[in-house]
């Protein structure tokens, strides 16, 4: 058995031994002595204090004695449980990246991870695997959230701290500038350690010829725009661009993009849209936008501007801002390159451009000071093995109160 505060236990032995010395004082008559005339003399028996050796009300002694240890007892907050021992590694994979040294990687952490490994794999989103299921992950989405791999790694790793008394968390990823979000800073906080940080390189991928299929009508100014982007190279992968209409099913490996139109009298702003490491400044028409699918593109105050959702083999994007007709923004170089990412081919519409190594290195040290709202272990068992010490001792206080007023008192008798 383990205490958290032994302290109290101490504290409550000297109460015990306060009581038991109270009750070596006695009450006994004093001498007798003959007076002229008790008429002044109340009708009550006379007693005084004195020092015996003998306990008075060994029951009564008995019960206060209990009542008192017991509250210290609980006061120091016992566990039961045994001691954590041993030490654990957290490893959280990103599910991308060159498959080959993402193995080597895992391998190697586990090699030093201690008696237990517990591998977290993730891309949008995460999930525990044993080492043999992480190792033959295929190789998923370009995107992938380091908020989501650090959320489900501080998780499994406070999960291990009840059973092992050292907890170590190994971070593997590419690390590119589309994996940070605004939350990777907060729940990096989540954790009071230092996190060990392996970057394995992006999967190179083969370029691919680019061929897009429009559903417009009249001169479209971004139809213009991505037929230039078309023909200067920037476009690569299968995508249907539909302006006005319903989106069909996506062929296999398809993007179909919905990039609806607007009126030519919709009011506009000039805003930048960020997509794929690529930003693009102009005259935008934002338009609503749903809540659903992965996010590929952000206005400058951090919002939505683009989502993707995988259907099958292929995937649905919705734009959710148009070019106006007047002006010759949709033939920009910005405006092109940030179409090249919109009809990427389907999940890789975000950015492979590294992070710097000033945003890396914030994740491997620990936080300068720790979230009081995120306990270490949880202490509920012990929590309530002291509530229920506590409730023995106060049924004991009860106890004590009823034997101390029926207790009917001796005149020449000992008592406490």
């Amino acid at each position: 058995m383990n205490f958290a505060a032994p302290g109290w236990i101490g504290l409550a032995a000297v109460a015990s031994l306060a009581i038991v010395a109270i009750h070596l004082i006695a009450w006994r008559l004093p001498r007798t002595a003959i007076l002229p005339t008790v008429r002044f003399v109340p009708d009550e028996p006379a007693r005084r204090a004195a020092r015996t050796i003998r306990l008075a009300d060994v029951g009564l002694l008995a019960l206060r004695v209990a009542l008192v240890m017991l509250g210290g007892v609980a006061l120091a907050r016992p566990d039961f449980g045994a001691r954590p021992t041993g030490s654990a590694t957290v490893i959280a994979v990103a599910a991308v990246g060159d498959s080959i040294a993402r193995s080597d990687s895992v391998r190697r952490v586990t090699q030093t991870g201690g008696d237990h490994t517990s591998l977290v794999v993730f891309d949008t989103t995460a999930q525990v695997l044993s080492e043999r299921a992480a190792l033959r992950e295929s190789q998923g989405r370009d995107e992938h959230s380091l908020s989501v791999g650090l959320l489900a790694a501080i998780r499994e790793a406070r999960r291990l701290q009840l059973q092992y008394d050292s907890v170590r968390i190994a971070l593997v990823a590419p690390f590119t500038r589309s994996s940070f979000d605004n939350a990777t800073s907060q729940v990096r906080a989540l954790w009071p350690d230092s996190i060990r940080l392996i970057r394995i390189p992006i999967l190179e991928r083969p370029p691919e010829s680019g061929r897009v299929e429009f559903v417009a009508t009249g001169d479209d100014p971004v139809v213009a725009g991505i037929r230039l982007a078309q023909a200067n190279g920037l476009i690569r992968g299968r995508s249907r661009v539909i302006r006005e209409g319903d989106a069909p099913l996506p062929d296999s490996g398809q993007a179909i993009v919905l990039w609806p139109a607007t009126s030519p009298n919709d009011s506009s702003r000039v805003d930048a849209v960020y997509a794929g490491g690529m930003t693009a400044i102009g005259q935008f028409t934002p338009v609503r936008l749903g809540d659903s699918g992965t996010v590929i593109a952000r206005w400058a105050n951090g919002a939505p501007a683009a989502r993707e959702g995988r259907t099958g083999t292929g995937c649905i994007r919705s734009i959710g801002f148009d070019a106006p007709e007047a002006g010759d923004f949709v033939l920009t170089p910005s405006f092109q390159r940030l179409s090249a990412q919109l009809l990427a081919p389907c999940g890789q519409a975000q950015s492979t451009e590294l992070a710097p190594d000033s945003v890396v290195v914030q994740l491997a040290s620990p936080p300068s000071t720790s979230r009081a709202d995120a306990p270490v272990r949880s202490e509920s068992p012990t929590h309530r093995v002291a509530a229920i010490i506590m409730m023995l001792a106060m049924l004991l206080g009860l106890a004590e109160l009823l034997v101390r007023r029926n207790a009917a008192p001796a005149v020449g008798g000992l008592g406490a």
